[in-house]
């Protein structure tokens, strides 16, 4: 079974991804957002509306880069991903470490020593609960609460700033950064520093859009009773 601290490192990357996407498209009222990137947010969310109207699936490669004060010299991994929508995707990291991460709709698969080891999970509730967090009724004053933000451009990209002040994301992580591509607004950098002093940089490289995966790309072993499951699509 993989440890949980392992499950979390793989997930890193779409946790970060997602919840870029979220709190640009959630906060919009007054709050801790500095008054000079009060407009570049609200333009930003409208570049990413835009492009996730228009795109529906990514595929790409993936660079981890972990660092930390106990460490001799940085923790390199390399992978690939594929993306579809906001409920499936799939992370293949390669040896010397390699282990797989899917998502579809709700269920969880971790496979880690070249597949020899699955561990399946039911994830859906709190999914829901992080969807409801980033995105409900009260996801502004959420986010207002627990975040300073910060935005501003370079030429070709957007970046956004996220140091927690309150809540339990305060007490993993000491800041945030996501970097995305003006021209599709899909991240190209993203920087997760923690509080243990443990930072991991991800950069990301897109490189096909709108593809049609294979119906086996997303294809998870599901746990739960037949009963529960939803219709497959």
């Amino acid at each position: 079974m993989m440890p949980l601290r392992e499950t979390r490192r793989a997930l890193g990357c779409r946790t970060a991804w997602v919840l870029c996407a979220v709190v640009a498209a959630t906060v919009t009222a007054a709050g801790q957002v500095a008054p000079p990137s009060r407009a570049l947010l609200d333009r930003v969310w409208k570049h990413v509306d835009d492009a996730q109207r228009r795109h529906t699936s990514a595929c790409g490669t993936i660079v981890e880069t972990k660092t930390s004060p106990v460490l001799t010299r940085p923790l390199v991994a390399r992978g690939t991903f594929c993306v579809a929508g906001t409920d499936r995707f799939r992370l293949v990291y390669a040896p010397p470490t390699p282990s797989r991460v899917l998502y579809n709709d709700g269920i969880l698969n971790v496979s880690t020593d070249g597949g020899a080891h699955t561990e399946a999970m039911d994830v859906a509730a709190s999914v829901s609960r992080a969807q409801k967090y980033f995105s409900g009724p009260d996801s502004a004053a959420n986010l207002e609460r627990d975040f300073r933000i910060e935005v501003s451009e370079t030429p070709s990209r957007f970046v956004i700033r996220l140091t927690p002040v309150a809540g339990r994301i305060a007490k993993r992580a000491a800041r945030i950064v996501v970097e995305l591509g003006k021209a599709d607004a899909f991240p190209r950098q993203i920087t997760i520093e923690g509080r243990n002093r443990v930072t991991s940089v991800f950069d990301i490289t897109v490189d096909e859009l709108d593809v049609t995966p294979k119906a086996s790309t997303f294809e998870v072993y599901d746990p739960r009773p037949l009963g529960r499951r939803p219709p497959k699509r």
